[in-house]
């Protein structure tokens, strides 16, 4: 009966010894390769992505200088309201006009429709500032307004009789920038 006992207690403590420790190694090996087939799938992306990057990067390289400046004009990255100020004054200043009560307005002077972020990709500025000059010099500046680089939406134009030819104009204007 001893002879028969010995070889069976060694094929169960073999067998279990086996199971058990080939199955944990087995499942690590499972996970191993499993976050192996992840990390390959995340590097295929990281690799389509770089090859988007260096296609828009090239395009981005190929502009002209001046056409990119005009772009950075046309809807900045950041909002200056300095060289705001001083890009209006300049239009006006070609027609004698000079900017005065002027008021710069955080996101277009317009109360929040909605709580917490935006989640549009642009943000805007309201300028509302007041001229004196003829009505033909005004309607002058407001096409110069219109055909320049910078975009601007024209809210309100206002005004108060004034002497002669002279008129007090009020005016509300609205430009963009990207976030």
């Amino acid at each position: 009966m001893r002879g028969f006992f010995i070889p069976i207690l060694m094929i169960g403590v073999g067998s279990s010894l086996f199971f058990g420790f080939t199955t944990d190694l087995m499942d690590g090996i499972n996970k191993v390769s499993n976050d192996i087939a992840f990390l390959d799938q995340i590097l295929s992306n990281a690799k389509e992505l770089k090859a988007v990057r260096n296609t828009h990067l090239e395009k981005y390289k190929a502009l002209i200088p001046e056409d990119l400046e005009k772009l950075n004009k046309l809807l900045p990255d950041r909002i200056d309201n300095v060289r705001l100020i001083i890009d209006v004054d300049n239009i006006a200043a070609r027609y004698g006009m000079t900017l005065k009560n002027v008021r710069v307005k955080s996101d277009g002077g317009k109360a929040p429709t909605s709580l917490g972020t935006s989640d549009k990709p642009y943000a805007s500025v309201g300028l509302s500032f007041a001229v004196s000059s003829s009505y033909e010099n005004v309607q002058r500046f407001l096409i110069d307004l219109e055909k320049s680089l910078r975009l601007v939406d024209i809210n309100s134009v206002s005004f108060t009789a004034g002497d002669k030819d002279f008129d007090e104009y009020q005016i509300d204007l609205v430009t963009y920038w990207s976030r």
